[in-house]
């Protein structure tokens, strides 16, 4: 990405994996109640690797926030950063394979990202806690 270049589903695998994997197996004991990856999980797919098996994984549960904005939006974010590895003729690749949750993705909270940054924080994080408050222990 850093030369111009969008991942690919071969390049992103592995790293997925890893992410499932360490969420799968990470020690939840006294004082760990939640644990956050973060990710571009943009298609269905990766959405269900990152899903697959938290059934059988004790207290994993697993929920996506999706960040949704029109792609004039962020490309035009992605041009104001300074200093940024990944340029704004990235968005448009991003686009391009993003495959937006649909309704029975009932894990998945949408949160609209064409608003200030500052809302799109505070109303992730009210949303975050939200579902956090109501999740069975």
């Amino acid at each position: 990405m850093s030369h111009g270049q969008p991942l690919t589903d071969q390049d992103r695998y592995g790293w997925l994996q890893a992410l499932h994997e360490h969420a799968t197996h990470h020690p939840i004991g006294p004082g760990t109640e939640h644990l956050v990856v973060t990710c571009s999980a943009l298609k269905r797919q990766y959405r269900d690797m990152l899903r697959e098996g938290s059934d059988k994984a004790g207290d994993l549960r697993v929920h996506f926030l999706h960040l949704d904005a029109p792609e004039e939006v962020l490309t035009k974010r992605a041009a104001a950063r300074k200093g940024h590895f990944a340029g704004p003729a990235l968005v448009h690749s991003q686009f391009e394979v993003l495959e937006r949750p649909t309704e029975d993705e009932k894990d998945v909270l949408i949160v609209s990202v064409d608003q200030s940054v500052e809302d799109v924080q505070r109303e992730a994080l009210e949303r975050v806690k939200e579902l956090l408050d109501d999740d069975p222990e």
